[in-house]
C-alpha cells in the first residue's frame, strides 16, 4: 500500500503495511502504479516548484484495477474532480470540494519545512482555520460575528502567509487574546484528521466503496503527450535509481497542497 504524504501526517504515527513516501509530483502515481499496489494513496502533493499530479496518470491506475484514494489536500481535490471516474473520496474536506463548499485550491494550500525535519508546516491551511474557528464559535472563544471576520482575514492572506497572529490581528483585544490562549489545546487540525482516516482506512482493507452514486466507465485513451510524458517519467526514474539520488527537493520552503 503505497501512500504518498507529508506535512498532512506531520507527527502523526504511521499504520504497518503503509509505504508511506513525499507528497507526490508528476509522474509518480504512474510509476507507482507500475508496482501494482493496492492500493494507492494520495494525501499531499507538490504543485509549484514541480508538475503537480496529472489527473491522467490517476485515470491510468485505475484503468488497471488500482484503487486510488484521496484525501486532506491534493488528494481531496484530486478525488472530487476524479470520483466520477473511480477515484475514492475520504474526509471532510474531500466532501466539501465535492458538495462545491469548496472552490479554490489554496483552501488545502501551505508552505511547509523540508523531509529533513518531518514537513512540519510553516503555515495554516485555510481549511484548518475554518475548521478551528467554527470549533472557537461553538465553545463560545468567539462570536459569530468575530469568528466570519477571522475567517475572512485569513482568506484575505496569501496562502504562505496565513499564521493565526496575522488572522486574529483585526479583532478585539479581548477576542484576539482569549483565541490565542485558547488555540494550544484546541486548534483543529481537519487535514491531519482526514489524512489519518485514507490511512486508517487502507490499513483495515476498507478500500471500495463509493463515495459519488454513480462511477462513469471510461476508457483510458493514449496519445502523444502521454506516450511522451511516459518516457520521461520512466527515464528520469532510471537516472534516479542509478545515481542513487533521493527524492527531489524544493529547498527549505517548500509548497504543497
Amino acid at each position: 500500500m503505497i501512500v504518498f504524504a507529508g506535512p498532512s501526517v506531520a507527527g502523526a504515527k504511521i499504520p504497518s503495511g503503509i509505504d508511506l513516501r513525499p507528497p507526490a509530483k508528476q509522474g509518480d502515481i504512474y510509476l507507482a502504479s507500475l508496482e501494482s499496489p493496492e492500493p494507492i494513496g494520495l494525501i499531499d502533493g507538490y504543485f509549484e516548484g514541480v508538475p503537480a499530479v496529472w489527473h491522467k496518470e490517476i485515470l491510468w491506475a485505475l484503468a488497471h484495477n488500482i484503487p486510488v484514494l484521496g484525501a486532506s489536500s491534493m488528494g481531496a481535490l484530486r478525488a472530487a474532480e476524479l470520483d466520477h471516474f473511480g477515484m475514492i473520496g475520504v474526509g471532510v474536506i474531500y466532501e466539501c470540494y465535492r458538495d462545491g463548499l469548496y472552490e479554490d485550491d489554496d483552501e488545502v494550500a501551505l508552505h511547509h519545512a523540508p523531509p529533513q525535519v518531518g514537513y512540519a508546516p510553516l503555515s495554516v491551511a485555510m481549511v484548518n482555520i475554518r475548521a478551528t474557528i467554527s470549533a472557537a464559535v461553538s465553545e463560545g472563544v468567539l462570536t459569530a460575528e468575530h469568528g466570519e471576520q477571522a475567517v475572512d482575514a485569513g482568506k484575505s492572506l496569501f496562502y504562505g502567509d496565513r499564521l493565526w497572529p496575522r488572522v486574529l490581528r483585526d479583532l478585539p483585544e479581548s477576542a484576539s487574546g482569549a483565541m490565542t490562549a485558547w488555540l494550544p489545546d484546541n486548534e483543529v487540525d481537519q487535514k491531519q484528521r482526514d489524512a489519518l482516516g485514507l490511512l486508517d482506512r487502507m490499513a483495515r482493507g476498507v478500500v471500495m466503496g463509493a463515495s459519488v452514486p454513480h462511477v462513469e466507465p471510461f476508457t483510458f485513451e493514449h496519445t502523444r503527450l502521454w506516450d511522451s510524458a511516459v518516457q520521461q517519467w520512466e527515464q528520469a526514474a532510471k537516472l534516479r535509481k542509478t545515481s542513487g539520488q533521493g527524492v527531489h527537493l524544493l529547498g527549505d520552503d517548500q509548497t504543497q497542497f
